[in-house]
């Protein structure tokens, strides 16, 4: 039976895990003994998801799925991985292991808050229920990054628990995007519509390049005042191999130009897509099916890249979060995307039992 190794423990890595566990030896090499899952991140600064429900191991995972923790060296030339001074030889490599995010992209002269490095959650979580008055300030960075509607729902869910605790009149709120639209593109009149009735002062196709105890400082020279920064750092591949974006052949061949056995997937991927589950679990998909047409014989058959997505919009009158449905198709080329304007509280629900499914079917629970 041919190995195959998995760089990776996150939902690119474990779809090529699952899929190939019967047709090879599966090895998952992951740098942490658990996985923190990314899209309903948000809602743990309105209470409405708690970190339990989306942090899993990997205890329960197939048997046939063998994992490995530690930081892997690579051999691409004699087809090896060196792991806790171990080593391994493989038929097939899938690089999985996403992004990283460039903090020293923007000048951080003061403390800054984001939904995705957990402390600096809960730090936003704590000052949120807390603040009384001032300035919050919520910044994207240009594309790509990983979860392209986030920036836009963290500052709709800080206005809505302001709202809440009835002192969203004392607190100014500011959202500045590099983008020249607020992401995905196919809502961005949702976002401006949603933006306006909150009264949230916004900044298009802006790129902060310092941030310091008075503000920020934008790529144009203004300088926007703000008590306390949230802010995304532009993403960098977590290239194990090199600098960048891994370069793949096409979206429907995942494999390196050099090299006919190994893969890149997910977000680590430079693929023309957005960085989000559904476009790392594709990509998996694709690269598994290949190398099993491969092992067995038969044809390969790529599918398309398309998905459905939810973007949380706050709520300006009670504590429960709306959504907005959209989705985006590939299959064309070109992308065609759907949405319904109108947010809905049913949405955040259905993200959610999305998110739970996923992380069941990937992680057994």
């Amino acid at each position: 039976m041919p190995r195959a190794i998995i760089l990776g423990g996150g939902v690119a890595g474990l779809q090529a895990a699952h899929l190939l566990k019967d047709k090879a030896e599966v090895y998952v090499i992951t740098e942490n003994d658990y996985y923190i899952s990314g899209p309903s991140r948000p809602l743990i600064l309105s209470n409405e998801q708690q970190l339990d429900r989306i942090v899993r191991g990997y205890n329960h995972l197939p048997k046939e799925i063998k994992v490995l923790f530690g930081k892997a060296k690579i051999d691409l030339e004699n087809n090896k991985v060196l792991v806790n001074n171990k080593e391994l030889e493989y038929d097939y490599l899938i690089i999985a292991t996403g992004i990283k995010y460039d903090y020293n992209a923007i000048d951080i002269k003061d403390k800054i808050y984001n939904v995705y490095d957990i402390g600096k959650l809960f730090d936003l979580k704590h000052l949120i229920w807390t603040i009384n008055k001032g300035s919050i300030l919520v910044y994207a960075p240009k594309q790509p990054y990983r979860c392209a509607p986030a920036p836009g729902e963290t500052i709709m869910t800080i206005d809505m628990v302001l709202r809440h605790r009835k002192v969203r009149d004392n607190i100014k709120l500011i959202f500045v995007d590099a983008n020249e639209k607020v992401q995905p593109p196919v809502i961005h009149d949702v976002w401006i519509k949603r933006f306006e009735e909150a009264g949230i002062e916004y900044y298009l196709g802006k790129e902060i390049v310092e941030v310091n105890e008075k503000g920020v400082k934008l790529n144009d020279g203004t300088f926007i005042e703000a008590d306390y920064k949230v802010i995304l750092p532009p993403n960098k591949a977590n290239n194990p191999i090199g600098e960048g974006f891994i370069e793949v052949r096409s979206p429907k061949d995942l494999r390196l130009k050099d090299y006919d056995n190994v893969y890149a997937v997910g977000d680590v991927a430079k693929l023309p897509f957005p960085k989000n589950a559904e476009i790392a679990l594709q990509s998996a998909i694709n690269a598994a099916n290949q190398i099993i047409a491969e092992i067995e014989g038969t044809e390969y058959k790529p599918q398309d890249y398309r998905f459905g997505g939810w973007a949380y919009m706050g709520n300006l009158k009670e504590l429960k979060t709306e959504s907005t449905f959209f989705s985006l198709d590939f299959s064309e080329g070109k992308p065609k995307g759907n949405k319904d304007p109108e947010p809905k509280v049913e949405y955040t629900k259905i993200k959610d039992q999305w998110e739970q499914s996923l992380l069941k079917k990937l992680f057994g629970y």
